[in-house]
């Protein structure tokens, strides 16, 4: 009898084993339904295959590992060349860590090819525009989403010296607890920083006045001291968040390494690819997009309308015994003779910081659209700094809109039903932070920055979504672990990637809707035309020549910061004469140029001409933002 028990017990052991087993084996990894680089060129490559009349895939360049920065071309019709037509240029996964970006290019690429030649509306768009969908431009960092271990991080993989010790990834974390995943450790400290939250012990946040010092903990993240400088985990693999590396309003603290505006690989390699000049053709190529679509952590589609740049970081001049010697050298030659050094205040940034005020209406009716097709009301955004939204509008002068697909909102897709306040662009981290800031998405350690109220909010909120919406999945709980260094800590916290990339189940409705959201920004496009040119005869050899065009698109021809960076090129028109010794203008010029056209608005020209009757004149209208070039032919009688 006690044997026939204990070997049910067994068999009973073995199932539990085996169930738990099967539970664990199903339960899915984040990464779960997404492509990781070899998936998404393999994808791109049977995309293109397949529909060799309306698609082209190359790339523009290298990632610092030597994977492609691919570029799929989509363009319809016949005749007309696809940089000869307006474009929409769209990227996504620029930060390594939002891999959501990518996926939804790419199903936005799927979308277009599948509906071109079924749907009236889209294959009339495809045969008048071109779309330059460039899916994932931080291939290396997008990597990490696929490890074995899970590590949220925004920049590529290019060694840096995080720490300033001349020193490259020296010390990155570690998964102590063998879970797969980095989290946070914390550990009480009289001088730290961070209480354990009343309200949800899972939350910590910023100790309150009166606080007792046994209270206090240090956080850090998960892993040891391997270089032994007292600091955790400040100096891994990688890199820089390509998204912050453009040249416009761009901030770092370039110490140990040569960090400049467009430092990296994949960042040059888009900048060349919008602007280079090609000999061969005579022209820049891909000048014809006339706005680009970003899909990164900054929203101004959502969560706010507009630009409005955050704030860059660059480094104090060294404070030394030197330095000051010098200054006091040099105070010898200020306010004549009297030994005081002449204030100096700093220079003012020229940079435009700001959505120039004739450009706000563009981009509030392009937000409400975007709320209307997409079902997204509100989102949560970073500030930007030396990003492409910013490179974009500010310098290449075109209308740029990003949008933050997966954040705290109330939206159609019900992820996550918190009630969110008044939307704006409400900064969840400083743009200016390095890895320490991105290690750390809700919390910060030693040598970390400031965690606001309004982040903890946010992790509250996440919670709940977590607790209510998510089954409960989503939140490491607090794991005790003895540290060789740190002594008794905690191990916890959000898992990575969790607040970033939603399940694979949603990508399909989000590409679908941002698709058509795709479309109609194309559809906004200037439209500049030119009426039948009106001769009417003054007397036997004076002749008047009017000439009118319109814009009868939606968008202005040029922004008002486009014809403040003089990136678009002007409308021209222009009068060819037949014979120019017989033929004169009384007053006035062949050629005008125009800066921009307001949608809506259509401008007359009118010549007097001197001729002998039968002379034509050959008239053409170029505008490479508004649809290329028109011509038409007259005659004088």
């Amino acid at each position: 009898m006690a044997k026939s028990i204990r070997s049910s017990m067994k068999i009973f052991v073995l199932l539990i084993v085996a169930a738990l087993f099967v539970q664990a084996s199903t339960e899915k990894a984040p990464s779960a339904g997404y492509h990781n680089y070899e998936a998404m060129t393999k994808a791109l490559k049977q995309l293109a295959d397949k529909n060799p009349e309306i698609t082209k895939l190359s790339t523009i360049g290298k990632s610092f590992e030597g994977r492609d920065l691919w570029m799929i071309q989509i363009s319809g019709g016949k005749g007309v060349k696809p940089q000869e037509k307006q474009a929409l240029l769209i990227c996504g996964n620029l930060e390594g860590d939002h891999v959501i970006g990518s996926e939804v290019a790419l199903g936005i690429a799927n979308y277009l090819v599948s509906q071109y030649g079924k749907d009236e509306n889209i294959t009339r768009l495809l045969d008048k525009r071109t779309f330059y969908i460039i899916p994932r431009l931080n291939p290396d960092g997008a990597e990490l989403f696929f490890s074995k271990t899970l590590f949220e991080y925004s920049g590529n993989l290019k060694p840096r010296d995080d720490d300033y010790d001349w020193l490259l990834d020296e010390d990155g974390p570690e998964d102590l607890n063998n879970d797969g995943k980095i989290t946070l450790m914390r550990v009480r400290d009289k001088e730290g920083e961070w209480i354990v939250d009343k309200k949800d012990s899972r939350l910590m946040k910023k100790k309150e006045a009166g606080t007792p010092p046994d209270s206090l903990y240090k956080i850090y993240t998960e892993g040891i001291d391997n270089d032994g400088d007292g600091l955790f985990n400040e100096d891994g693999p990688g890199g820089f968040n390509i998204n912050r590396n453009f040249p416009h309003n761009f901030g770092y603290k370039p110490k140990g390494l040569a960090v400049f505006p467009a430092s990296e690989a994949e960042t040059t390699s888009l900048i060349d690819f919008m602007t280079r000049y090609i000999p061969q053709l005579k022209t820049q190529p891909h000048k014809n997009i006339c706005c680009v679509l970003l899909f990164s952590k900054f929203d101004n589609l959502a969560a706010g309308t507009g630009i409005e740049s955050g704030t860059p970081t660059f480094p104090e001049p060294p404070k030394t015994a030197q330095a000051q010697t010098t200054r006091r050298m040099f105070s010898m030659f200020g306010r004549r003779g009297t030994g005081q050094t002449a204030p100096q205040s700093r220079p003012a940034d020229p940079q435009p910081k700001k959505t120039n005020s004739q450009d706000i209406y563009l981009f509030e009716t392009v937000s409400k659209k975007y709320k209307e097709i997409t079902g997204i009301k509100n989102a949560l955004s970073e500030k930007p700094a030396g990003s492409l939204l910013e490179w974009a509008y500010f310098q290449f002068g075109v209308p740029a809109f990003s949008a933050n697909l997966w954040s705290l909102r109330q939206d159609t897709q019900r992820m996550p039903n918190v009630p969110m306040k008044k939307p704006a662009q409400t900064t969840t981290q400083p743009a200016s932070m390095d890895r320490q800031a991105m290690m750390r998405r809700f919390m910060t350690g030693s040598g970390g920055t400031t965690q606001t109220k309004s982040n903890n909010n946010n992790d509250s909120k996440w919670l709940t979504w977590i607790d209510k919406k998510n089954s409960g999945k989503g939140f490491i709980k607090w794991t005790p672990y003895k540290h060789k260094q740190l002594g008794n800590v905690e191990i916890g916290g959000f898992e990575p990637y969790l607040r970033v990339n939603p399940p694979a189940d949603k990508i399909a409705e989000l590409s679908e809707n941002h698709a058509k959201f795709a479309l109609h920004l194309v559809s906004q496009f200037a439209e500049i035309t030119m009426d039948k040119p009106e001769i009417k005869k003054l007397s036997s050899n004076l002749f008047e020549l009017k000439v009118t065009i319109h814009n009868n698109g939606k968008f202005p021809y040029a922004t008002a910061m486009g014809q403040r960076s003089r990136s678009i090129n002007p409308i021209i028109l222009r009068l060819k004469f037949q014979d120019d010794k017989n033929m004169q203008l009384f007053g006035g010029n062949k050629r005008f140029d125009l800066a921009s056209l307001d949608a809506g608005v259509e401008k007359e020209y009118r010549w007097l001409i001197i001729s002998p009757p039968g002379n034509s004149i050959d008239i053409t209208l170029w505008a490479r933002n508004g649809g290329g070039t028109h011509r038409e032919k007259v005659v004088l009688r």
